[in-house]
């Protein structure tokens, strides 16, 4: 009977084991789980900061449009030689519609640039999101078959008190 209760102790202390493993496993589990949401914060740093920049483009763009303006002002002013202005309007034209033109060269690259990207983001998230899922219900399974062997081991634990007592 002592043997009896020696494994039954055995068992209940490989069970403590078992429990005190799991509970390393869901700790790890956090601490992944903080590592992506600190990753998340980064990426939404790093798309502000493209955000910002393409403002940046905006305004270096508006301040090109302002010169193009000047200069224009300029050559009105001036009317000195009427071939040479002409000469001069047809080329700022050609370089305003080359800005322009690179304008919406660069916003189209940055538009189509950004798509795939954040879908890259996405399905990454949704996999370790999946990931995460499958190794929660597996350490779920086993929780709840260790805590049915735990009221099994308590059963059987006080039927040999009982039948302590009674001989």
């Amino acid at each position: 009977m002592e043997e009896t209760l020696n494994q039954i102790l055995g068992e209940l202390q490989k069970l403590n084991t078992q429990f005190d493993s799991l509970e390393k496993g869901q700790q790890e589990l956090k601490t992944d789980v903080t590592d992506l949401k600190i990753d998340i914060t980064g990426l939404k740093t790093d798309v502000t900061d493209l955000k910002t920049d393409v403002t940046g483009l905006k305004t270096d763009v508006t301040d090109l449009k302002t010169d193009v303006t000047d200069l224009k002002t300029d050559v009105t002013d001036l009317k000195t030689d009427v071939t040479g202005l002409k000469t001069d309007v047809t080329d700022l034209k050609t370089d305003v519609t080359d800005l322009k033109s690179g304008q919406d060269q660069l916003k189209h690259n940055l538009i189509n640039g950004l798509g795939p990207y954040f879908e890259q983001i996405e399905k990454h998230i949704d996999t370790k999101t999946d990931e995460l899922k499958d190794t929660l219900e597996g350490q779920q399974r086993v929780i709840d078959t260790l805590a049915a062997r735990s009221i099994k081991h308590e059963s059987d634990i006080k039927d040999f008190r009982r039948i302590m007592k009674n001989q």
